[in-house]
């Protein structure tokens, strides 16, 4: 997978408190910063869907588990989120990899995932 953290697509950061639009190098630097190894896997249920982690925070207990984000990684697929942690990155990719723009309607089903799970505390 070609990653790179100067791609300008929109993608999709889930914190523990909030859900926001920015731009996929935003996304990387704010997931990953200099902290981990930045992970990524496919949301199998989308194609191209995929989910940005840094490893390090999973098994992190100073992070709180991101229940918004362990919510939406088990709506769309992914089935090890038990101990998600710190932040979660979500991106569309081509078939090459390359980050592409999130299109809103999906982005607004994600939210809406995230929102619910967060009511639900």
């Amino acid at each position: 997978m070609s990653e790179t953290n100067t791609s300008t697509a929109w993608t999709l950061l889930i914190s523990p408190f909030n859900v926001r639009r920015i731009r996929h190098w935003d996304l990387v630097d704010r997931v990953v910063g200099d902290a981990g190894p930045m992970r990524t896997a496919p949301l199998p249920r989308v194609p191209g869907l995929r989910m940005l982690c840094d490893s390090s925070d999973e098994g992190n207990l100073d992070q709180p588990v991101n229940e918004a984000g362990k919510a939406v990684l088990e709506a769309f697929g992914y089935p090890y989120s038990a101990q998600m942690r710190g932040d979660i990155g979500i991106f569309l990719a081509d078939a090459e990899g390359v980050p592409t723009d999130l299109p809103q309607e999906l982005a607004d089903r994600i939210s809406a995932v995230a929102l619910e799970a967060r009511r639900a505390r």
